[in-house]
């Protein structure tokens, strides 16, 4: 038995030792190999990075390590999606999703679906591919990751975009801008709007492709390269063409040649442009310049696309000499190139050219062909949705065999588990029986120390019996010695007994003898004594004569100080007299203060009357300011508003036309039905084909006059508003207000006055909140800034408008001009009512001091900064929480 058991534990201990070695081994395997499959896969090599990742697979599945798993099929995963192989890398993302559900890691759920989302996509099954995306960014919100849920958004965006689904990434992109502005993560921003501007323009929404595009200008032109700006500028300017803003349009072309002069395509943009503006010369120089270039590269077809809008642009000067030259080279080009979209539009520009000039015969033969060509082009969508249900449904059966396949792995390792479970089963049965070995081997080994402690216990009784044997011994012996000790002890008592007697003997007589000898001693000491006695006697009566003296003198010193004592309460008596009349005085001050709080009380009644007259001119004042700025912007507005009601009124007037011929029409139509006999009908079969021919054109025609006349509406609407916002009837009551908004309103109302005389820079912070401020109040404050900014540019200029959201209470606005400046003697009074540097008749000098009212109404600060001959900026802070006590804030309303 001895002998078995050291064996068994050789054995078992040399098992454990090779499991512990062949575990550390393979995982230090298996992370070298991790390293080389992403070393292959950096450089290329894609089999050998995977012959390496399958081989780290294996490994990380034997040691049943999760997280070299997920790295291993993070991997494996890619490089099935670089070659394409759609099918496996699903099989490797999905089994990351899996594993993640089974474990509960929500992290590497969220990156499993982000994997096969991205799979999805890159094969074309987008709508799953949405799906997941969507599923990714539902984790991160839940587990508050920022970050991955606006990296999930985007993704998702992407996907919409390259699939053209432009309304849903247009819904998604705006998404992205709220998270990123709600939870600062402004790098995303500058994305969404690239986006939401490209996405605008595909939908065809000019106004917002232009408001999104705006911000991204404006986001990247401080820090993005070059070309990304130039691109920016020439989409912006191709929207502006499109809504009909020469001046913006003319100003995007030329910064997008200017940054990128070698693309030949913003010179197109830029000729539209210049046409836009009234300058054709100009407009015709950019197209041959484009022209030019295009030829010295050999781009024919950029050629015929540049020749298509020259003639366009020289149709609307009526300059058919230039359009004919150009149409024709565009035509022959078309139709070498066979380009059927070249040469509709070349036919297109014929037909409006012939039927601008009324040359019927040649428009009815280009409408024609224009017409043959249309049909053969068809009515494509530039921009089809690539959802294909084919790719949808192989991505879903690739999803399902991975599924399976998964399913089939999965019951191989639950078998294999079980295995190794079996073998640590047997392993702990090989340790239990160790340890039942040892524990009988200890239970003999306590068997023979405890028969040690018995024989222990026997010797130690013996030598306790021994030793209480010599114990009495010694005590007997102890006993004897004490008694003798004890018997000489006597004996020496006696003989000291004896000693004493004889010692009291001696000093009784001695004591006799010193008696005798003080009887002698205190004779002398009564003698003495007495004489001792008679001193004290004699020094008391000494004492007792000075002391009657001193007393004596006490006396005196008591009757001077009663002498100083009367002298006092004599001048008390005359300061109480003093005091008396001192009282009197204050009796009379006092009826006098009663007669000065009273005059008092009066003038603060007067001074209180004169406040409020001071108040009711004061807003007498700013209205008559406001009413005064209206007056002067009147003149603006009239000319503003003067053309769309030309739309509207042309627009109008054509309708009516059309309206009139329409109704003959419907006359010929009722006639027809009037007749029976059908030989009657059959001749006016003609008659009627030429009428429905007549009635398309004025239908095509009608929808366009429709479209001016709602242009012109909502032109209109605008500039309605916009004066609405300016002018509001709220101004006494607290609200929030839109600060970017208000300065839109404030441009609109100027933009007669500025348009041809300064260029409007907007540098607005968009994470600013809206604030609570009296609207209506603000807008006469920018207007009157903006105003003096204009007068005081004699030239052409440039206007800046910032606003920044300085902290969590307060927001700053910059207005800066690029006029002559204020001089510093000057500069001081700028705020004082009615001082003003204006002629006159042209300014009240009500203008500043009202808004620098305005400003400290509302808890600001309003400043200036001036160089001459540079500029003046004006800077105002505003809290963004308005705090008015009740008095205050009903001083305001009142």
């Amino acid at each position: 038995m001895k002998k078995v058991r050291p064996i068994v534990f050789l054995v078992v201990g040399v098992f454990m030792t090779i499991v512990s070695q062949a575990q550390e081994i393979s995982e230090d395997e298996a992370r070298s190999l991790l390293e080389k499959t992403e070393y292959n896969k950096k450089r290329g090599n894609l089999e050998g990075a995977l012959g390496y990742g399958l081989l780290g697979l294996d490994q990380a599945e034997a040691l049943n390590n999760d997280d070299l798993i997920f790295e291993f099929k993070s991997l494996l995963g890619d490089i099935y999606l670089s070659k394409k192989d759609y099918k496996k890398a699903i099989n490797n993302f999905l089994g990351i999703v899996l594993a993640s559900k089974r474990t509960g890691n929500q992290n590497n759920l969220a990156q499993g679906y982000f994997y096969l989302a991205n799979t999805y996509s890159s094969m074309g099954a987008y709508n799953k591919a949405s799906d997941y995306y969507y599923q990714v960014s539902v984790i991160y919100d839940k587990t508050g990751y920022k970050q991955g849920k606006a990296n999930a958004i985007e993704a998702l965006g992407k996907n919409y975009v390259t699939s053209n689904q432009t309304e849903k990434a247009i819904d998604t992109y705006e998404r992205l801008l709220n998270i990123a502005v709600n939870d600062k993560l402004y790098s995303y921003v500058g994305k969404a709007n690239e986006q939401l501007f490209n996405q605008y323009m595909i939908l065809g929404n000019t106004k917002n492709a232009i408001k999104y595009g705006v911000l991204y200008y404006e986001r990247i032109k401080d820090r993005g390269n070059p070309r990304q700006i130039a691109e920016a500028a020439d989409l912006l300017s191709g929207q502006y063409i499109e809504l009909g803003d020469d001046r913006n349009a003319l100003k995007y072309a030329n910064i997008a040649v200017q940054k990128n002069q070698n693309k030949i395509e913003y010179l197109g943009n830029q000729a539209v442009a210049y046409a836009m503006n009234d300058d054709f010369v100009k407009s015709m120089t950019t197209f041959d310049e484009a022209i030019q270039k295009s030829e010295k590269l050999r781009r024919t077809m950029d050629v015929a696309k540049f020749q298509n809008k020259k003639a366009e642009i020289a149709v609307d000067f009526g300059e058919y000499k230039v359009a004919t030259d150009a149409l024709s080279i565009a035509e022959n080009i078309a139709v070498n190139k066979n380009s059927k979209e070249t040469l509709l539009h070349s036919y297109k520009v014929y037909t409006d050219m012939y039927k601008k000039r009324g040359l019927d015969s040649q428009y009815e033969e280009y409408n024609k062909l224009y017409k043959a060509v249309k049909l053969q082009v068809g009515d494509s969508d530039p921009y089809p949705s690539k959802v294909s249900m084919a790719r949808e449904n192989l991505a879903e059966s690739y999803e399902q065999e991975a599924r399976a396949e998964i399913s089939s792995e999965e019951n191989q390792r639950l078998a294999k588990e079980r295995e190794r479970l079996r073998s640590e089963q047997k392993l702990k049965e090989l340790q239990l029986v160790e340890q039942r070995s040892k524990l009988q081997e200890a239970e003999l080994q306590q068997i023979e120390l405890e028969a040690q402690k018995a024989k222990q216990e026997m010797m130690l009784l013996e030598q306790a019996a021994k030793a209480k044997l010599n114990e009495e011994q010694l005590e007997r012996l102890q006993l004897e010695a004490e008694m003798t000790r004890l018997a000489e002890a006597e004996r020496q008592k006696e003989l000291d007994i004896l000693q004493k007697e004889r010692e009291i003997l001696r000093q009784q007589k001695e004591f006799e003898t010193k008696q005798a000898e003080q009887a002698k001693v205190l004779q002398y000491i009564v003698i003495i004594g007495s004489i001792v006695i008679l001193t004290i006697l004699a020094v008391a009566f000494y004492r007792t004569y000075n002391t009657g003296k001193t007393i004596q003198e006490q006396n005196k010193n008591l009757a001077e100080q009663q002498k100083t004592i009367l002298n006092r309460n004599i001048q008390l008596k005359k300061s109480s007299e003093a005091m008396l009349a001192m009282n009197n005085k204050l009796k009379k001050a006092h009826v006098n203060l009663k007669v000065l709080l009273k005059k008092e009380q009066e003038t603060r009644e007067e001074l209180e009357k004169a406040n409020k007259e001071i108040k009711n001119t004061q807003v007498h004042l700013v209205q008559a300011e406001k009413m005064s700025s209206l007056g002067l912007l009147t003149a603006g507005i009239a000319h503003e508003i003067n053309n769309p009601i030309n739309f509207v009124s042309s627009g109008a007037q054509s309708l009516l036309q059309n309206f009139n011929e329409i109704k003959s029409y419907i006359e010929n139509y009722q006639k027809v039905l009037a007749l029976e006999d059908f030989d009657d009908i059959k001749k006016y079969r003609a008659v009627l084909q030429e009428d429905e021919e007549s009635l398309n054109e004025i239908q095509d025609a009608s929808e366009e006059l429709l479209a001016d006349v709602n242009y012109g509406i909502s032109r209109i609407t605008e500039i309605v508003n916009g004066l609405r916002s300016f002018s509001r009837h709220d101004e006494a009551e607290v609200k929030d207000a839109d600060i970017n908004e208000s300065f839109s309103s404030a441009l609109l109302i100027l933009k007669n006055k500025y348009k041809n005389k300064a260029e409007i820079v907007m540098d607005l912070d968009e994470s600013i909140p809206q604030i609570q401020c009296f609207p209506g109040q603000l807008n006469q404050v920018f207007v009157n800034l903006v105003n003096n900014a204009l007068d005081a540019m004699e030239d052409e200029g440039t206007i800046t408008i910032a606003t920044k959201n300085i902290d969590k209470n307060k927001i700053e606005i910059r207005i800066s001009d690029t006029g002559s400046g204020i001089p510093d003697e000057v500069k001081e009074k700028i705020f004082d009512p009615f001082f003003t540097t204006k002629d006159i008749g042209k300014g009240t000098g009500l203008g500043l001091s009202i808004s620098h009212g305005i400003i400290e109404k509302h808890n600001g600060s309003i400043e200036v900064e001036s160089e001459m001959g540079v500029g003046t900026t004006f800077i105002i802070k505003l809290p963004k929480k308005l705090e008015l006590d009740e008095k205050v804030l009903e001083n305001q309303l009142s």
